[in-house]
């Protein structure tokens, strides 16, 4: 699939200029607290479900649907706290280049653009998935059953529940090997869903999800999530739930003549993932990292493209990265690590209200590097306040 894809952001919250920044299978945004990187990874799934309703509107036009079509509006679209953070004079261009061609949707000054002339050869299909960093409360609401589905922690915390709980109806077992356990989605009482979870070497009894240790209870619903998305979600039933759900309750169905049958489209899933790293120590990050690319790039079903994009504080991941990077370039490498190629990954740093890219080339391998050398400053200042407080006593 060849998708080229990019966003620019001004005066959106914490984001002041971000530039006209790439977003790859593989985007990673590192930075300090309350510098934006949710914001910015919020407005990308903004600009993201909105290309997704143009795509399909494109899609009904080149089949005949030229009336009737449903409006799409920016500011419906904005969820929780999102709506609170424009001002007067914010600025979205979210720009996709596939085949050759350039589509691009523009937020500017309150006003929205977008082109619906879409090439049935450009049309793609995408499924946009977000992983909360609240998900640790889920192993607590799910254990309640039908009373979790009464519980609203807004609509990103709720559609990250959903989501968990379609990924743990389609498959009941999963291999954990990141923290030495399996996951298994059991038939509990009242027809409710029990989460037991066992030790590879059975060197303990099972246990329940919500008796789990913090770090488990946090990354278990993104691995799950990860898994179903990039290898059985059905985008079949999606597609039907989008288009065909739609004409037959406007009545359309007599004027519906396809150029290209859904089955056709391009199909890409993007996972959007806060903070990956909660509750787990470096080792436990790292297996993480491996667990989640190699379900999204080297396990993933055929039928589609999986991308992923994190929002982390961890220079563990990022140096981590730097491993799967470099495996791609030795053959050797490639059968024990889940390698990635260069071109399928950026990462970004926060600085100031814009975006630094932090890839690199090294100089005597010339292969592609993340930059992480910045990201070690707070050790060393450390180690200096440790240094200052030496020398004789007053």
């Amino acid at each position: 699939m060849n998708i080229k894809e990019s966003i620019q952001v001004k005066n959106v919250g914490a984001l002041r200029d971000t530039g006209e920044i790439e977003i790859r299978p593989l985007t990673v945004v590192i930075g300090s607290s309350a510098s934006g990187k949710s914001t910015l990874m919020k407005l990308v799934i903004l600009m993201r479900y909105l290309y997704k309703r143009v795509n399909i509107r494109a899609y009904l036009k080149n089949s005949s649907i030229d009336n009737k079509l449903f409006t799409i509006r920016f500011k419906d679209s904005l969820r929780d706290d999102i709506k609170s953070l424009f001002k007067d004079e914010s600025f979205i261009l979210y720009r996709v280049e596939i085949n050759g061609n350039t589509y691009e949707l523009k937020f500017d000054k309150g006003n929205f653009s977008y082109d619906d002339n879409i090439a049935n050869e450009d049309i793609v299909f995408a499924k946009d998935v977000w992983v909360s960093e609240m998900r640790s409360a889920i192993p607590a609401l799910v254990s309640k059953g039908t009373l979790a589905k009464n519980t609203s922690l807004g609509f990103f915390f709720d559609e990250t529940l959903k989501d968990f709980d379609a990924a743990t109806d389609a498959i009941k077992h999963f291999d954990l090997d990141y923290v030495g356990l399996k996951l298994d989605v059991q038939k509990g009482g009242n027809n409710q869903k029990k989460y037991v979870l066992t030790p590879n070497d059975d060197a303990y009894e099972a246990f329940e999800f919500r008796h789990a240790s913090s770090g488990i209870q946090t990354t278990i619903p993104l691995v799950v999530m990860n898994k179903y998305f990039s290898t059985e979600f059905s985008f079949k039933k999606a597609q039907e739930r989008s288009i065909i759900q739609y004409l037959f309750e406007r009545d359309l169905t007599t004027k519906y003549r396809p150029e290209m049958e859904i089955a056709d489209m391009q199909k890409i899933v993007q996972l959007h993932i806060e903070e990956p790293e909660l509750s787990l120590d470096p080792n436990s990050q790292r297996s993480l990292i491996n667990s989640l690319v190699k379900d999204a790039f080297h396990n993933n079903a055929a039928d589609r493209a999986v991308y992923l994009m994190l929002a982390t504080h961890s220079p563990y991941i990022l140096n981590h990265l730097n491993v799967l990077l470099r495996a791609s370039y030795y053959n050797h490498a490639r059968s024990s690590w889940p390698f990635i190629k260069p071109e399928n990954v950026i990462v970004y740093r926060m600085v100031n209200g814009g975006l630094m890219n932090l890839m690199a080339t090294d100089e005597d391998t010339h292969e592609d590097v993340i930059n992480t050398l910045d990201l070690s400053e707070v050790i060393e200042d450390i180690y200096n306040d440790y240094e200052a407080l030496g020398g004789s006593n007053v």
